[in-house]
């Protein structure tokens, strides 16, 4: 059942949404729960996932029962990392190789896939807790059914945007495999026409990379759009003005704002890399020019170009 006041932050990955989260969750009595169907790090998202890809493209009324439990878990502040069942949880995920992994979530049926679906459901799943007050859940596997995510939690919603050529030039820097989701027939079916978009063709690792940030970030940008109650935050913009930015989002979430958060927001302006949450806010906004070669820029231009963005 879902909790009367959880806060869903939404967005893609290595847009921010880390970074919010955590400032958000340090209010008074909140706990955080941190993305719950990220099939790397859960069991139960891998399998909930199965044949709907790394980004479900759900809508409002399709049964998909074993997806609605994650988020239900989610939302009674279930605890992935819980011992003993943290260690048989990673292990049954260890034991899955990326190649089946993909497998799984394509819905490709093979001896392999049905062995780890096996070994995956016999990891414990943790169990809800009791919950004292306001929850924070993170998410970046929500950019295609985030709505039918934020009907389940009932709360607010904020959702973070980072200009994508910045998301572009982080994937690439952390030289990420990138997954073209019109692989699964509902993004093509759905989600292509809602948007207007079309694929560019596949192999280019630059193209690839800057169709898929921009395809879940103009997704994301129009379900905020059409849903005027969420929140959207251009992480740019918070980096820029922090406090003030967060006194906003922790007005419109319906957090307790403390003289210790404001602190920590200062304590985080410093150099980080990878994936840590600091960083010397003042150096976002543009980092992107810096970080990507003008062929690379000329790319990703072209590609962003059918999103408008």
């Amino acid at each position: 059942m879902a909790n009367n006041h959880a806060v869903v932050v939404a967005g893609a990955p290595r847009s921010g949404t880390t970074w919010v989260a955590e400032i958000l969750s340090s209010a008074p009595k909140t706990s955080y729960c941190h993305e719950p169907d990220n099939h790397s790090l859960w069991p139960l998202a891998l399998l909930a996932k199965s044949g709907l890809g790394r980004q479900p493209a759900l809508d409002m009324f399709e049964q998909a029962d074993l997806h609605d439990r994650v988020w239900n878990l989610a939302l009674g502040l279930a605890d992935n990392t819980e011992k003993p069942g943290w260690a048989l949880r990673k292990a049954a995920l260890r034991a899955v190789s990326p190649e089946i992994s993909d497998d799984i979530l394509a819905g490709r049926s093979t001896k392999a896939t049905k062995a780890a679906k096996l070994a995956l459901a016999m990891a414990p799943t943790p169990k809800p807790r009791p919950i004292a007050g306001p929850i924070v859940v993170k998410t970046v596997h929500a950019g295609f059914c985030l709505e039918r995510v934020a009907a389940t939690a009932g709360g607010p919603v904020v959702v973070v945007v980072r200009n994508p050529r910045n998301g572009i030039a982080s994937w690439l820097g952390l030289e990420w495999k990138v997954h073209r989701f019109e692989s699964d027939p509902r993004v093509r079916g759905r989600v292509l026409p809602w948007l207007g978009a079309t694929p560019p063709p596949p192999g280019d690792h630059i193209t690839d990379t800057a169709w898929t940030y921009g395809l879940l970030d103009a997704s994301l940008r129009r379900m905020a759009f059409e849903n005027p109650e969420w929140m959207i935050v251009e992480h740019e913009d918070l980096s820029e003005d922090p406090i003030e930015g967060f006194r906003a989002i922790f007005e419109h979430s319906q957090l307790e704002w403390t003289p210790e958060i404001e602190k920590k927001i200062s304590d985080g302006d410093k150099k980080g890399t990878g994936y840590k949450t600091t960083r010397v806010r003042a150096d976002l906004r543009h980092a992107w020019k810096t970080r990507l070669t003008d062929p690379q820029i000329e790319t990703v231009e072209e590609v962003l170009r059918q999103f408008r963005l």
